[in-house]
């Protein structure tokens, strides 16, 4: 095969089933997505915004080597602004097709479309943590997933004689639970935004989503929900969390008070933010036990200047950042002055004060990461200490980035 024989394209209707077949082989799937499913994930898309790479060179005519598409999304920055930006997804190259640049030939052609409708940021999530930072993504949001022995759970504040936490009926859900879950999203850095088609799959809890559990049950609050599952694991039930989204504390109390409480699950698990106060609301931290900790959305920044101007800082600061874009050519050096809060960042010739690839800047541009982790590690360089910190103190923010949306 040689490069004569690969067909980029934009998808038509024509391709879905060899893009469904292909995205159940990437992916593992023991069922490809049924046609409600599919219907449900093109609401979501443009077929101009999916790309298809076909082989021409077969003896059986032309086969789908690879796939990549984008999502339309909003994004919420440090600060509160909102940021409209491509949610790259459905990355796949053929197992038999690999090594011969059909990936890097798919994200050059949404990278060519991205910056000609002067997209900012793109974001992902990644099956597999190595593939993404030749593209300058960096991983930017984490979570932990949690398991919490309900015989050890116990709130230190006594339950109050009223708690407005309820069960929701699937009425109920749809009215309120959207418009809870944008109200999170306007105050948390890195959360996902979602438009009302994007309920669509989430509240049809179709039976493959389900995987052997029980349907969703919905906790709702003034202000935040919980969903979770029963399922049966050895024997016994277990409550497992789909969402949790609280928008004040009170609420994240008053949640976690029902959830701990139910009857005949000696466990719950759920996916929480990393600096999620849970434990340090129990008479026994070591209730919850973390099984893991994983990246849940990584950061690409295309246009620097665009993107150090568009979020708030926690400290005035001035440097001059040099950052590094192999891939695309986008970096440069950057005079950065924030005061109040607010950053301008112009080209400069000046010579640098602190220097990153692009992928890092994505990873401390949320606050997921500090600078001077990236320093220790000998992946961000700065001329003294105190710029350093400076650097490190300036892109903190108030609470870890936590997305909440998997795409």
């Amino acid at each position: 095969m040689t490069d004569t024989d690969l067909t980029l394209r934009r998808a038509t209707d024509a391709d879905w089933p060899a893009i469904i077949a292909a995205d159940a082989r990437a992916f593992a799937f023991i069922h490809p997505l049924d046609a409600e499913a599919e219907a449900d994930i093109r609401s979501k898309l443009r077929d101009s915004d999916v790309v298809v790479v076909y082989d021409d060179s077969g003896p059986h005519g032309s086969v789908l080597a690879g796939v990549a598409m984008f999502y339309r999304m909003t994004l919420t920055l440090p600060g509160g602004t909102r940021a409209d930006l491509p949610g790259l997804s459905w990355v796949s190259v053929a197992a038999t097709h690999r090594r011969r640049g059909i990936l890097r030939m798919m994200i050059t052609e949404l990278f060519d479309q991205w910056e000609r409708e002067e997209s900012v940021f793109s974001i992902l999530t990644a099956s597999e943590a190595t593939i993404y930072e030749r593209f300058g993504y960096g991983p930017a949001c984490f979570e932990q997933s949690a398991s919490i022995d309900l015989t050890k759970a116990e709130l230190r504040d006594p339950p109050p004689s009223y708690s407005p936490v309820r069960f929701a009926t699937d009425e109920q859900v749809r009215e309120l639970v959207p418009d809870l879950h944008d109200r999170w999203a306007s105050m948390n850095p890195g959360a996902i935004v979602r438009s009302r088609v994007w309920w669509n799959m989430i509240f049809a809890d179709r039976e493959m989503l389900r995987d052997g559990r029980s349907a969703l049950h919905y906790l709702v609050h003034p202000d935040g929900y919980a969903s979770y599952r029963i399922n049966h694991v050895d024997g016994e039930s277990r409550a497992e969390v789909s969402e949790f989204v609280a928008i004040t504390d009170t609420a994240h109390t008053d949640l976690w008070r029902v959830l701990l409480g139910l009857d005949l699950t000696p466990t719950v698990t759920a996916s929480i933010p990393v600096d999620d106060p849970l434990p340090m609301k129990l008479t026994n931290l070591r209730a919850p036990t973390v099984t893991a900790i994983k990246d849940s959305m990584w950061l690409r920044i295309i246009d620097i200047p665009a993107a150090l101007e568009a979020r708030t800082y926690s400290e005035d600061f001035d440097a001059v950042l040099e950052v590094t874009d192999t891939f695309r050519g986008n970096g440069g050096r950057f005079a950065l002055s924030v005061r109040d809060g607010q950053a301008t960042a112009t080209p400069t010739e000046e010579p640098a004060t602190v220097r990153m690839d692009v992928s890092v800047l994505g990873s401390i541009y949320l606050g997921g990461y500090r600078a001077t982790e990236f320093a220790a590690a000998d992946r961000l360089w700065a001329a003294d200490h105190t710029t350093l910190c400076d650097l490190d103190q300036a892109f903190l923010t108030d609470r870890k980035p936590f997305s909440g949306t998997f795409f």
